[in-house]
């Protein structure tokens, strides 16, 4: 197990380091190469700048695990952030559920009448039950507490809503976690799904991105992160002869897939994945029009 853990340490990820500046910047650049992204890419920004502000208003901590305690976790597959070691700050977390919730309803669309009903009257109270159902993945308690019609928008909210919390505790753990070669399709930080990967052209290593904690860890190559298929026979992936650097990974015993860049250089400008995401919208559609679902849905997929 030990000799495992060293082949991990061989394999650096460098983790994401994201600002409002960097984000405004590559919103600007997709939004150049397809115009009609322009109102989701200004949506997103909106959002991403409630989040950071929340963010910033969380105090810095050390660590709650450190070394040997890191390694032992991974070893065993255990999450580096449990359920009950999320530190929540309930006043917070209320603005920012009601500051994100507001910017989708006057975005309108589908979901706007139900979360505007939805955010009348709820409380600290709730947003803790809530917060604990999301936490230990308790479906019939969240459903209860959202309502059916409500729950799917809700959820995305929340999520949301908990993301600057997890980047608070995640960012010092990713520091000193081995996450080289973590073989586990979900985040081995948060325990949450990747909302897209990238592959390194020097080593060719794939990194997946959590859509939570915003945590980096590799992922051997021709495995489904969603079922942990590893037959060759059974994976592949698809891309668009115009766009090379943008590929699709699906999975046929699960029937998922997985939106993948390759990355050119680390000396570029850093890749913001959630940014690809919303500009793949194509490849989304090639892959659902074959049949395949994505792995992991987002509050803009």
């Amino acid at each position: 197990m030990r000799k495992e853990a060293g082949k991990i340490d061989e394999i650096t990820i460098k983790q994401r380091k994201i600002n409002k500046s960097l984000i405004a910047r590559r919103c600007r650049h997709y939004a150049e190469r397809n115009p009609g992204l322009k109102d989701l890419l200004r949506f997103y920004r909106k959002v991403f700048s409630l989040q950071k502000e929340a963010q910033g208003s969380l105090p810095r901590r050390l660590p709650h695990i450190e070394g040997a305690q890191v390694a032992y976790r991974l070893d065993g597959g255990e999450l580096l952030i449990k359920p009950e070691e999320l530190e929540v700050d309930l006043e917070v977390l209320e603005g920012l559920f009601k500051g994100l919730g507001e910017l989708f309803v006057r975005r309108g669309g589908d979901a706007a009448g139900i979360l505007g009903s939805f955010l009348e009257g709820k409380g600290k109270r709730e947003l803790e039950r809530l917060v604990n159902a999301f936490q230990y993945k308790d479906e019939e308690k969240f459903l209860s507490l959202a309502g059916e019609e409500e729950a799917e928008v809700v959820y995305s909210l929340l999520h949301l809503s908990l993301a600057p919390f997890y980047w608070r505790m995640a960012e010092p753990l990713a520091k000193q976690a081995p996450l080289g070669q973590v073989p586990r399709g979900t985040c081995p930080v948060c325990g949450d799904l990747p909302v897209m990967g990238l592959i390194r052209s020097d080593d060719g290593v794939r990194i997946l991105e959590c859509s939570l904690c915003g945590v980096r860890w590799g992922i051997p190559r021709m495995i489904c992160p969603f079922c942990m298929e590893s037959d060759q026979e059974r994976l592949g992936y698809l891309y668009a002869e115009r766009d090379r650097a943008h590929r699709v990974y699906i999975c046929d015993n699960c029937h998922k897939y997985l939106k993948v860049t390759l990355q050119e250089s680390e000396k570029e400008e850093e890749i913001v994945l959630a940014l690809e995401d919303l500009a793949t919208m194509d490849l989304d559609r090639a892959a659902e029009d074959r049949g395949y679902l994505r792995g992991c849905r987002t509050a803009f997929s």
